[in-house]
């Protein structure tokens, strides 16, 4: 189960829903959701904008559960908008298929420039 997963369990439990009426409310199956909790299928896109909206959570449980989502995920989109020219689409093309390989120094780096300066 990955740690999404498990969020999304607790989520539940704590709730004290059953699996068939989380489901329900989110407008998916039972079984796509219990397919979800263990990790069997990907986060979907906008998923947990719908959790956000289904069940008021509050502004911590959207962080820890937006938190959870991304340890999980081993696959993102770059947005690069309309305004990309070739060149930046070639530097996220290589940031993407390269990322795993670069060495914790270099990601660092990346961070501090992404965030201003603050490190990651």
């Amino acid at each position: 189960m990955t740690p999404f997963g498990k969020a999304l369990r607790k989520l539940r439990i704590d709730r004290e829903l059953l699996l068939g009426d989380m489901a329900e409310r989110l407008g998916i199956s039972a079984s796509y959701l219990s397919q979800i909790e263990t990790g069997k299928k990907s986060i979907p896109d906008g998923f947990v904008e719908k959790l956000r909206s289904g069940f008021a959570l509050a502004d911590t449980e959207i962080r820890e559960i937006r938190h959870q989502a991304v340890v999980s995920t081993n696959e993102f989109k770059i947005q690069l908008g309309d305004r990309a020219n070739a060149e930046d689409k070639v530097l996220a093309d290589a940031l993407a298929t390269e990322f795993a390989r670069l060495s914790p120094d270099a990601k660092e780096r990346i961070a501090k420039v992404i965030h201003g300066g603050k490190g990651g």
